[in-house]
């Protein structure tokens, strides 16, 4: 998902929040934003709240399930993409905890921009990758 802004893109979105939103959704926060997706053992996602550029820090509730009973282990990661195109590939969570979910809530900024957000889930065998998916 990508969230760039320029003077006119946010003078049209106040125009069309302002004509087509009721003073309630005028006034609320920038709507949260879920990627996620699933490969051979793992599945996964980010929701991530307080994107309203690239300059934000944003709040990120991250969740990693681990959906075979295989003794393999899942893990879930943040990957983004900055002002200049570079791909930041942020640290793994894993869950050991064998079938079932783990979740964490976190933070996220980069003084180069946080132009893209997406996730990566992986199925790992100790710190062999087996399986991976990304979602932007």
């Amino acid at each position: 998902m990508r969230k760039t802004m320029t003077t006119g893109a946010v003078l049209t979105a106040a125009l069309l929040t302002a004509v087509a939103a009721n003073p309630a959704q005028a006034a609320s926060s920038v709507a949260p934003t879920y990627v996620a997706c699933a490969t051979t053992g793992s599945s996964g996602g980010i929701t991530i709240n307080n994107w309203y550029g690239p300059d934000a820090t944003v709040k990120l509730a991250i969740n990693v399930y681990d959906t075979a009973s295989d003794g393999h282990h899942a893990r879930v990661r943040l990957v983004s993409k900055n002002t200049f195109g570079t791909t930041r590939y942020w640290p793994w969570r894993m869950n050991y905890d064998g079938p079932g979910g783990k979740s964490w809530n976190t933070t996220a900024s980069d003084s180069s921009g946080l132009f893209y957000l997406g996730v990566q889930v992986a199925t790992f065998e100790s710190d062999t990758l087996l399986h991976s998916c990304t979602d932007w």
